[in-house]
């Protein structure tokens, strides 16, 4: 499972923004992206995203089709799974994203990825929700 909006504490819609990826870079629906030399591209374990994919998209090796996203804001929660098992996790603890962008980790320095909430125990693949905040 990928990172997919749960709610907006402000109550807004989420407005689609156009950007372009990365060249030779593919896209999966829910995958945390930040921007680099202006172009979208997956997100660092210990960075905070920008904005969530919301398309699956093959690489191009030039990039020229706009990627539509999320822009991602702090009272947005998410809903994703665990990449590991996360027993130890509790509430409010900070986690890292994985390295394909897509899951929460259950490593806990240089969190950003803040839980809100923890089904099935923190076995691994078990769905957690969260917040990312700066």
């Amino acid at each position: 499972m990928a990172f997919k909006l749960v709610s907006n504490l402000a109550g807004a819609s989420c407005a689609f923004e156009y950007l372009l990826g990365t060249n030779d870079e593919a896209y999966t629906l829910g995958e945390a992206l930040s921007l680099s030399s202006g172009a979208l591209t997956a997100c660092a374990a210990t960075t905070t995203p920008t904005f969530i994919c919301m398309k699956t998209q093959a690489a191009e090796t030039t990039a020229v089709t706009p990627l539509p996203v999320i822009r991602v804001t702090e009272d947005q929660e998410y809903a994703t799974t665990l990449s590991a098992s996360g027993t130890g996790l509790y509430i409010g603890d900070a986690v890292t994203i994985s390295a394909d962008s897509l899951e929460a980790t259950a490593t806990t320095g240089s969190g950003v990825f803040y839980l809100s909430e923890i089904f099935d125990s923190g076995a691994d693949g078990s769905v957690v929700h969260g917040y990312f905040k700066n």
